[in-house]
């Protein structure tokens, strides 16, 4: 009986390769029609969650609290704009504006986006846990599970033979063989000349 070689580093790391160019196609496919089952997913969910947990008044009112705000700083730019003092003096710049917005980096500023955000992500994460229990979700999940079971047998392989059979048997679940045949060129005189 011949002994069983053992499998060396750049052995290892063509068939993680190789299982990686296997699975690769099927899991991206997968997580794209998973991906646009989120994002519709989301933007039911994201209504949903902010109307049941009362999100949705407490929102509308801070949007009207800016808009309010919004006015009120136009009313001010419009009364410094055509004061008499104004036209004795300069206004300050701000004033000479047109448009205003509560704009700017602060950590203590909350408006209406961040709201929506928040229940963007926790309508993302409920989502999420509903497309697993879709096919698709479901299906994504096994050639995931599929694809880690056989990274593991690589990483515990013994010898490149057994490790063969073994991914052969794996791929198989998945409508893949990880032994291909080798395609012979057409036999056309013109395509070679």
């Amino acid at each position: 009986m011949a002994k069983e070689q053992l499998l060396r580093k750049w052995q290892r790391d063509h068939f993680i390769s190789e299982l990686n160019r296997n699975y690769d196609p099927l899991i991206n496919a997968a997580s794209l029609k998973v991906r646009a089952l989120e994002a519709e997913a989301i933007e039911v969910a994201e209504k949903n969650l902010a109307d049941k947990i009362g999100a949705t008044p407490i929102i509308k009112e801070l949007e009207d609290a800016i808009e309010m705000v919004k006015q009120k700083m136009s009313k001010a730019a419009r009364f410094f704009r055509t004061s008499k003092q104004a036209q004795k003096k300069d206004v300050n710049y701000k004033f000479n504006e047109k448009k205003f917005e509560l704009d700017g980096y602060g950590s203590n500023r909350i408006m209406p986006d961040d709201c929506w955000e928040q229940i963007r992500e926790w309508a993302g994460d409920f989502a999420r846990k509903q497309i697993e229990k879709t096919p698709e979700g479901k299906a994504l999940k096994i050639l995931e599970d599929n694809k880690r079971v056989s990274y593991k047998a690589i990483m515990e392989a013994g010898s490149p033979d057994s490790l063969k059979i073994t991914l052969n048997k794996n791929l198989k679940k998945d409508g893949l063989s990880w032994e291909q045949e080798v395609k012979a060129l057409p036999n056309n005189k013109e395509t070679l000349n």
